[in-house]
């Protein structure tokens, strides 16, 4: 009988950590998961040290650094908690278990099992009803519609081994390019668009995204479905280059962004990436588009 009681505690444990384990990397990303895709030729020169960096007081210098593909999640005061209540769940089993003789679970073990499923979904519960806030909320972006900004005339790797051109070198822009008008819409559109993410919004995404581009948030979004809640403190947009070739212009654009990936999370992080948008000259009613995203290292 005792071993029977061992392994029904075993069980118990074991369909608990697979709980805690799902809920721990149920984290919310930003769009792109911090990965780099696209259809366009990558940037080839990579970055120096941010110019004037910002510092949060609850943030240390991580200037310069890449932001990790998957992001370690900060301990939680939960999992000391649950951790604690399983192994006091497993001692109580195995210590006032035997004075049954049945082989079922004893009372203190029904006590101390339901408290841990009463917790389990109480804490769930909140989980999603942050989220369904979260979806709710909706940032300025200044952005109401694709042709406020997308109709304007104006497979990647990281970008490493060759620096970024200096934020006082100048950009070689196409004539009727309007350089001022295109970053006020890419900032919106970063915004925008990482809002969508967090309410998991995939048909607002494709209307500002290429096919390639949305099959990958679409597929990102099928592997982590629940909505999340990514936060901006800052977002510092600078033009790299402007191309044009084969009717088409792609604009490079280097995002510097202060954000918390998770509200859960105490400190902010420095995400550094370029977008590249792209639109179609020959069709006077093309608007841009994100044609790809490239972290930089």
């Amino acid at each position: 009988m005792f071993q029977r009681r061992v392994v029904f505690s075993a069980i118990i444990l074991f369909v608990f950590a697979l709980f805690y384990t799902w809920i721990e990397q149920a984290e919310a990303r930003r769009m792109g998961g911090g990965r780099s895709f696209g259809s366009s030729p990558s940037y080839q020169r990579s970055a120096p040290s941010p110019t004037s960096p910002q510092k949060s007081p609850s943030q240390p210098a991580q200037q310069g650094q890449p932001a990790p593909a998957t992001p370690a999640a900060a301990p939680r005061p939960f999992g000391g908690m649950l951790g604690g209540l399983l192994m006091g769940g497993l001692i109580g089993s195995l210590l006032f278990g035997g004075m049954h003789n049945w082989g079922g679970p004893g009372l203190l073990d029904i006590l101390i099992f339901g408290g841990l499923l009463f917790l389990l979904f109480r804490f769930l519960k909140a989980r999603r009803m942050a989220a369904q806030v979260a979806g709710q909320a909706s940032y300025s972006t200044g952005l109401d519609s694709q042709e406020s900004w997308g109709s304007s005339p104006s497979g990647y790797g990281p970008a490493q081994g060759m620096p970024l051109p200096a934020a006082s070198e100048e950009v070689k822009i196409p004539k009727g390019f309007d350089q001022e008008e295109f970053m006020k819409g890419a900032k919106a559109v970063y915004t925008r668009l990482q809002n969508s993410w967090d309410k998991r919004d995939l048909e607002d995404i494709r209307q500002f995204t290429s096919k390639e581009v949305w099959e990958e948030i679409n597929r990102q979004a099928m592997e982590d479905p629940q909505p999340g809640k990514t936060e901006i403190l800052r977002v510092n947009a600078r033009l790299l280059e402007v191309t044009s070739s084969n009717n088409h212009t792609v604009a490079s654009v280097l995002f510097d962004v202060l954000m918390r990936e998770s509200k859960d999370r105490d400190m902010a992080e420095e995400v550094r990436e370029i977008w590249h948008f792209s639109k179609d000259d020959h069709d006077p009613k093309s608007f841009w588009v994100l044609e790809g995203i490239q972290q930089v290292e």
